[in-house]
């Protein structure tokens, strides 16, 4: 029996609408390959880093559909999770295990990436890739990690510099849920609150 972690007051950015029906329903495994972990439910611990997606989501929306929505955040807890189903990629012994564990995919040749003509996103693919096929094959259920942020003109680093000193190096640390039922406590944030 491993040791177990608790992280409360995990920070996720949606649009108003998805947030009312997350909180009636739960939340639900989504994703696709420019995802920074593959599929999987995504969370901050920076309030203002999931205020900016939730920005950037209700821009889509108004881009494609002409629909006006409001951002909003939800917040979670992910309590008691056994040591052993989160993979940490911030812990040396974590990112052994995974390298030697997804060493298999390139000795059979599994990926074939060659369509993709862009040498960065075919990078971002293939990380994804590797990312969801261990976290399956090993039953991870959350899966940490720092990631360098991608330049974003909307996010405010100055304003957030109090609320993290990962801004100021440009690394976020993102909280990608493998299996919905380790999110507990779903909440909308205060209404004064932003």
């Amino acid at each position: 029996m491993g040791y177990k972690e608790t992280y409360k007051d995990l920070y996720h950015g949606t649009d108003a609408e998805s947030a009312r029906s997350i909180e009636k329903t739960g939340f639900e495994i989504r994703g696709c390959n420019d995802s920074w972990c593959g599929k999987g439910v995504y969370f901050y611990d920076i309030k203002n880093k999931a205020w900016w997606a939730a920005t950037r989501k209700c821009r889509e929306i108004r881009k494609e559909t002409g629909r006006k929505i409001k951002p909003d955040i939800l917040l979670a807890d992910i309590i008691d999770l056994e040591n052993d189903q989160i993979f940490d990629m911030r812990i040396h012994t974590d990112l052994c295990d995974f390298e030697e564990k997804t060493k298999v995919l390139f000795e059979d040749h599994k990926f074939n990436l060659e369509e993709i003509e862009d040498e960065n996103e075919r990078t971002i693919v293939l990380r994804n890739l590797m990312i969801s096929y261990y976290a399956e094959k090993e039953e991870k259920k959350l899966v940490i990690g720092n990631f360098k942020q991608r330049p974003q003109k909307e996010y405010n680093y100055i304003k957030n510099f109090s609320d993290n000193l990962d801004i100021v190096f440009g690394i976020e640390t993102i909280y990608c849920v493998k299996d919905k039922s380790i999110i507990k406590n779903v909440r909308r944030r205060c209404k004064n609150e932003k």
